[in-house]
């Protein structure tokens, strides 16, 4: 097991995933008429739930996104108010997902008011798996430390979790799911070239900025995280307005901006960020739809529904990341300081 293996075997996890739930009767359990949602988890599973959360919001749904963290020291009270409760843990046995099942556990044994708690997980078989009312495992597999298949995986089963929230999932959207799952081999099969030109760009930064809207948030912010766990270097997610308001006056030399051009609403604005960035002088790498003024562009496929693209937008990353890992002499993917599953707060 490599974190090459494990980026190469995403397609194949999504079509699994797609073929054990398509015809699931768990989907009209979901549904939830009112009340709030509250999304949650840590890392990289804090970060899948973001396209979730924009979906639940657009369709007029109060849904709060909140590190399991917060929630468990300052948001408590939230377990007495919310309806619906979705938590998203690879492991299902970190230290802040124990002390959130504790804390629920010790509201039911006083009967007070406790959330129909939602689980996606990697298996069927962990602390959150199951106390969860309803357990969603994705079935991904065993994975070294950064994750990959685990954050594809619980992306798509999110998206589906969300849609059926609100009585919106369809037949088409495992249709979507399917097809994402085919543009990603495909992608993956002929990676090489504009990844490589990205390598080139990046070699010699020593910070980078990813900049997105929207959906895209949850590949800012992944991607940072991918490139401070497997490259250790600095790295952070930026909304494109945040990136104006300040964090532009960073750009040198020495900064590496990558913008996701996504196809949905505020294309154009991402567009004039990147061509901003270029007249700033900044190393620029764009990665979604044509059109980038100039720089390195890795082009992505664009007849995809938004709420599913960071599924695909996210390979490019991977696969930049461990391109420069490999020129820094480090293995792709293994921590150092940091388990699989985080036992310590």
């Amino acid at each position: 097991m490599t974190y090459w293996s494990d980026v190469q075997e995403q397609p194949q996890i999504l079509h699994a995933l797609i073929q054990t739930y398509q015809q699931s009767q768990v989907w009209s359990q979901l549904i939830a008429d009112s009340g709030l949602i509250v999304l949650s988890g840590m890392g990289a599973s804090y970060n899948a739930l973001y396209p979730a959360w924009f979906y639940l919001n657009q369709q007029g749904r109060t849904a709060l996104h909140l590190e399991t963290s917060t929630l468990i020291h300052y948001l408590p009270s939230l377990l007495g108010t919310c309806e619906v409760m979705v938590v998203v843990s690879q492991s299902g046995e970190s230290i802040e997902i124990k002390k959130l099942v504790e804390q629920l556990e010790t509201r039911r044994r006083q009967d007070l008011k406790t959330p129909v708690l939602i689980s996606v997980t990697n298996s069927a078989q962990n602390t959150l798996a199951n106390y969860g009312d309803i357990s969603l495992p994705t079935h991904a597999g065993a994975e070294v430390g950064i994750a990959t298949k685990t954050y594809t995986s619980s992306m798509l089963m999110l998206n589906f979790v969300a849609k059926a929230l609100v009585g919106q999932l369809q037949s088409q959207d495992f249709e979507t799911g399917t097809a994402i799952a085919t543009l990603c081999q495909d992608w993956l099969d002929k990676k090489t070239a504009s990844v490589e030109a990205a390598f080139e760009a990046f070699q010699a930064i020593t910070y980078m900025a990813l900049i997105g809207r929207g959906p895209a948030l949850a590949t800012a912010h992944n991607g940072a995280l991918i490139f401070k766990e497997g490259v250790r270097l600095p790295a952070e997610g930026y909304s494109g307005g945040q990136f104006r308001h300040g964090p532009r006056e960073m750009i040198s030399a020495d900064l590496g901006l990558l913008v996701l051009t996504s196809p949905d609403a505020t294309l154009d604005l991402n567009l004039r960020l990147a061509a901003d960035i270029l007249d700033y002088g900044g190393r620029l790498v764009c990665i979604g739809q044509p059109g980038s003024p100039a720089g390195v562009s890795i082009a992505l496929p664009s007849a995809i529904d938004s709420l599913y693209y960071p599924i695909l937008e996210i390979l490019p990353i991977q696969l930049l990341a461990a391109r420069l890992a490999s020129d820094r002499n480090l293995e792709p993917g293994v921590f150092r300081w940091s388990g699989k599953v985080v036992d310590q707060e």
